[in-house]
């Protein structure tokens, strides 16, 4: 082994029959072969600007989701087919947009990405719920993939923040999902939202009433539509189809079509419209429990805090996947609802029956972080640092590296961030690789700060400094310009 590794050739040298002007031909030949480095359709690299500022909500997400007592898992990526194609798993849209996974040797078919986390929580809640226990709250934070058009907003791989509580279905855990949505934009600061609300108990009473009970999943998924295609959109689909053909229609009157459609239309607003619904609906059992649920859900969040002004009814509400058994949320932000909904789910009673016979209602939510953060930041409200720390230290060309080193870790040790510039370049060009950055501020050690074991603190941003400051005040001098008090800490 000892010998044949010797005889090997070293990476990037000359092999003994191997002349010069033979390797300047294969250097050029893969020089004219490059690669494009541009990525697939619908997905994207993240640089530091938008990380960043993504680091930092997922953070805050993290933490909301633990103040409510929800606990972290992980599941893979991959999933096999079945469990994610299960009866009820997804809706034929959703599940049409399914990537499959080739396996190495393997028969096509068998694997796919995850669509959501949900239907991947739904299997391992049944494989380890004894172990778990009920009510069982979790979070996890993980990519999604779909074969989606991409647009503004959508793409085909997105990162989802889901928070569940499975095995109770008490309303409680109903309105909590709604409390932590509200929460977590509140802690992000999203300005003003709308987190609408509705049962699909009361659609199903409503249908049921129409005595189209038999077309609910259909129906439903055409209402799911309404935002985007409009009235007449969804008229044709309810009726005989689109006019491209993608949709078969679920084939009801013209007087059945409109009767649903004016129904959902004037179930919009306060809780007040639970009033007149049950006036018309109460009478059946399901649609019943669905206005009762909706009923206790808004008087929990009142008693948590949530204000009314950010919670709406709209009985049109069905969201697009078809295990959805009760309550529904969609959340969008107030002004900028052509991104469409950037928190949303619901309770799905049913869906672990895919994997077990054990009963194990649940409810969720996810924050489809990506649409998010893409709005945020063609909103304004995204900062656009490329830095995580508020502190740069130049070194300057003269001064010992050491002093820098040794303030840094001070400022570290303290709960500040900073980082130290590599190179002893020109001043100028190290303050401005500061201010590119996002740096707030420089701490300035130059030789003659040195001499005199001081520093000059510069605001990058309105290029305001600060003369001969001792290195003993330091922490206490950084704290305070950056507004952190004498605790200092993140």
């Amino acid at each position: 082994m000892g010998n044949r590794d010797r005889t090997r050739p070293t990476p990037g040298a000359l092999s003994p029959d191997e002349s010069p002007q033979v390797a300047d031909a294969g250097v050029l030949k893969d020089a004219l072969e490059m690669i494009d480095p541009r990525v697939a359709s619908g997905l994207r690299d993240i640089p530091p600007s938008a990380m960043i500022p993504r680091e930092r909500a997922l953070a805050t997400f993290r933490k909301t989701f633990a103040d409510f007592g929800f606990v972290p898992i992980e599941t893979p990526h991959i999933e096999r087919m079945e469990v994610l194609t299960g009866k009820g798993a997804g809706s034929d849209e959703v599940l049409r947009q399914i990537y499959s996974v080739t396996n190495k040797g393997g028969e096509p078919g068998e694997l796919a990405l995850r669509f959501d986390l949900t239907v991947p929580l739904a299997r391992f809640v049944a494989k380890n719920i004894s172990e778990l226990g009920k009510p069982f709250k979790r979070y996890a934070i993980g990519s999604v993939f779909r074969g989606e058009r991409p647009a503004k907003g959508r793409f085909r791989e997105f990162v989802q923040c889901d928070f569940d509580t499975v095995g109770t279905e008490s309303p409680l855990a109903d309105a909590e999902i709604a409390q932590v949505i509200h929460a977590a934009l509140s802690a992000i600061g999203v300005p003003a939202f709308t987190i609408t609300l509705n049962d699909r108990k009361i659609l199903d009473g409503m249908l049921q009433k129409l005595g189209l009970a038999d077309r609910t999943a259909r129906i439903l998924r055409s209402l799911d539509k309404l935002g985007k295609i409009g009235r007449d959109g969804v008229l044709k689909e309810l009726r005989g189809g689109s006019e491209e053909g993608e949709v078969a229609g679920v084939g009801l009157t013209d007087d059945q079509a409109r009767g649903v459609l004016d129904f959902v239309e004037a179930g919009r607003g306060g809780v007040e419209i639970l009033g007149r619904v049950e006036e018309s609906l109460g009478s059946l059992p399901r649609a019943a429990e669905g206005i009762a649920n909706l009923r206790t859900i808004f008087d929990l969040l009142g008693a948590a805090g949530v204000p009314s002004e950010r919670l709406r009814i709209d009985l049109g509400l069905a969201r697009g996947l078809d295990y959805y058994t009760g309550v529904v949320y969609e959340t969008t932000v107030d002004g900028w609802e052509k991104f469409g909904s950037v928190a949303s789910g619901g309770r799905y009673d049913n869906l672990t029956r895919l994997f077990t016979d054990q009963p194990l209602p649940g409810v969720g939510a996810s924050i489809g972080l990506d649409r998010l953060l893409a709005l945020l930041e063609e909103a304004g409200w995204a900062k656009g640092a490329s830095t995580t720390v508020p502190v740069l230290i130049p070194y300057f060309p003269g001064a010992d590296p050491r002093h820098p080193v040794a303030l840094a870790a001070r400022l570290r040790a303290s709960g500040i961030g900073a980082e130290v510039y590599p190179d002893a370049i020109q001043a100028g060009k190290q303050l401005q690789y500061g201010s590119t950055r996002g740096h707030r501020l420089a701490v300035i050690v130059g030789p003659a700060e040195q001499e005199s074991r001081s520093f000059n603190l510069r605001d990058l941003a309105t290029r305001q400094e600060r003369k001969a400051i001792p290195w003993a005040e330091l922490e206490t001098v950084i704290a305070e310009a950056l507004g952190m008090g004498s605790g200092a800490g993140r």
